[in-house]
């Protein structure tokens, strides 16, 4: 459904110009004109979205999914997507619903026609037992306004909160979502700007202010970085893992995950198992607590052992858990170690 957006201002009301305030690419967008995102549109001089109720995607997931492996393990939480995101990543493995091109919103009845209000997800949420509802599978920040009141109706009826994101979000939007969003998965793609405009048509300096400030603000983050051959390489893992111990808390959990080729990256390879080994090594050899690798079959990776004895606590086989030996509070039962987490 089309709606009025929120964090735009007028730059040339003469002319009926605005700037998109949303995200750091900050489109200034003439009468007519779309966003980099596709779902977002300066209409006689206002900012309009295209993606207030537009569901195109709504499931029942496992949060070890998004993923999430320290936020209420095994729980199922309600995960929703509007189209559009404002990256443009070439080895995107949900472009049919994130690549939306330019006019494509104002000509398609899914956009035009489709609303199902943020009371309807919540009660879903409910109805279906989930403990949480999650915005994820194309970029939150795209449908940001739907999101936010999600969100706190959300927390009115007691369900956490999760948003899944590239954290390539302009600050002031940001402090809104911390007030209602109780955990991230966020993606740190790259350590380097030239690889984040290269592949994703983003940058790095933004992304890293996002996760940062998310950290300050007390909020559950993990952190994901999808290993891409020829755009991610040795340098930047270890950048990574060093940035996360240092700027962040070594106890912060890092998924490493396998790259496999879609849309417009199927000239890459997957990810060489030798590339995974070293990121997981490297995560480890930085003093990173947990160091999860996903996107393989089942391994040790995607354990959770505690770091002071050793004690496996969690066994998972994919999104599942084989095993849960925690004590309430996230008590390590045969060290007495608290291990960083939501576990009530």
């Amino acid at each position: 459904m089309k709606a009025v957006a929120r964090h735009w201002h007028v730059i040339d009301e003469e002319n009926k110009r605005v700037e998109c305030d949303l995200c750091p690419h900050h489109c200034k967008l003439r009468d007519g004109q779309y966003g980099i995102c596709g779902v977002r549109k300066n209409e006689g001089g206002k900012l309009v979205t295209f993606t207030y109720g537009t569901l195109v995607s709504a499931a029942v997931d496992p949060i070890e999914k998004k993923p999430l492996y320290h936020f209420l393990p095994g729980h199922a939480t309600f995960t929703i997507a509007t189209p559009g995101c404002n990256f443009k990543c070439l080895g995107c493995q949900n472009w049919e619903i994130s690549q939306v091109p330019p006019k494509v919103a104002e000509k398609t009845p899914m956009f035009l026609e489709t609303f199902i209000p943020p009371e309807a997800v919540v009660e879903k949420a409910i109805e279906t037992g989930c403990k949480s509802i999650s915005f994820s599978y194309t970029e939150p920040t795209i449908y940001f306004e739907y999101m936010l009141d999600i969100a706190r109706l959300a927390k009115q009826r007691g369900l956490k909160t999760v948003m899944v994101s590239n954290a390539f979000i302009e600050e002031k939007p940001l402090e809104e979502l911390l007030e209602v969003i109780d955990a991230f998965a966020y993606d740190l793609k790259f350590f380097s700007d030239e690889a984040y405009r290269k592949y994703a048509k983003g940058r790095l300096e933004p992304v890293l202010r996002t996760i940062k400030r998310s950290f300050e603000a007390g909020k559950w983050i993990e952190i994901t970085t999808l290993l891409v051959p020829q755009y991610l390489d040795e340098k930047q893992i270890e950048d990574i893992a060093h940035w996360i111990r240092d700027e962040l808390a070594p106890w912060v959990p890092w998924h490493v995950s396998r790259f496999f080729p879609y849309y417009k990256a199927q000239d890459l390879p997957p990810t060489p198992m030798e590339m995974i080994e070293f990121a997981v090594k490297t995560g480890k050899e930085a003093g990173l607590y947990y160091v999860y690798a996903g996107n393989i079959p089942h391994t040790d990776w995607e354990n959770t052992y505690c770091p002071e004895c050793g004690e496996l606590l969690i066994e998972r086989f994919g999104y599942t858990l084989k095993s849960y030996n925690l004590k309430p509070g996230g008590i390590c039962p045969k060290c007495g170690r608290k291990i960083e987490g939501v576990f009530e």
